[in-house]
């Protein structure tokens, strides 16, 4: 088990060589690109801590992260030898963090009904981020809860526009409308 010391270590080195190159735009992108891809395919991340052949695991690395950065693609290479490619998202996320103070990019989360596009949650972001007068980027998450609609949470702000939302305030409203002899 790696420590998290160690993880930040590792974050931080990646964040130095970013820095150094001017490049932690494309990284951050590159990231969340990869931490998407990993949670997706848990399988990856089995495979590479398993038994099979260090050859085989190394050209896999090699074929799927031939347009991620070096720097990237090193660390993972370091981890999947060690057998500890299962920390890999764990120190992205760490980065990831780093890479948000320095942009200044808050992230937030979108639930929906069903998936959105990203042509719609970039829609949606621009929108959020002129609201809010700052770059928020969203993960869409499903939340079967919702009826309809869609409730955006960035840090302890709560966007909703829900089917859920608008049952719940005329609910209030009939509530506070009975109490005060209305309806």
């Amino acid at each position: 088990m790696i420590k998290n010391e160690v993880k930040i270590g590792y974050a931080l080195a990646l964040l130095d060589i970013a820095k150094e190159e001017k490049i932690t735009k494309k990284i951050y992108l590159q990231i969340n690109q990869i931490i998407e891809s990993l949670e997706k395919n848990e399988e990856f991340v089995l495979l590479l801590d398993s038994n099979i052949e260090q050859a085989k695991k190394e050209k896999l690395i090699k074929n799927v992260f031939k347009n991620i950065h070096w720097s990237l693609t090193n660390v993972a290479m370091i981890l999947m030898i060690k057998n500890n490619f299962k920390y890999f998202k764990d120190i992205l996320n760490k980065l990831n963090k780093y890479l948000q103070d320095i942009l200044k990019i808050e992230q937030g989360i979108i639930y929906s009904t069903e998936k959105l596009t990203s042509v719609k949650i970039k829609k949606i972001e621009e929108k959020v981020s002129k609201e809010l007068d700052k770059k928020i980027t969203l993960k869409n998450l499903i939340d079967k809860e919702l009826i309809g609609g869609f409730k955006i949470v960035v840090g302890s702000i709560v966007i909703e526009d829900s089917v859920k939302s608008e049952l719940r305030a005329m609910k209030d409203s009939l509530i506070f409308n009975s109490k005060e002899g209305g309806v």
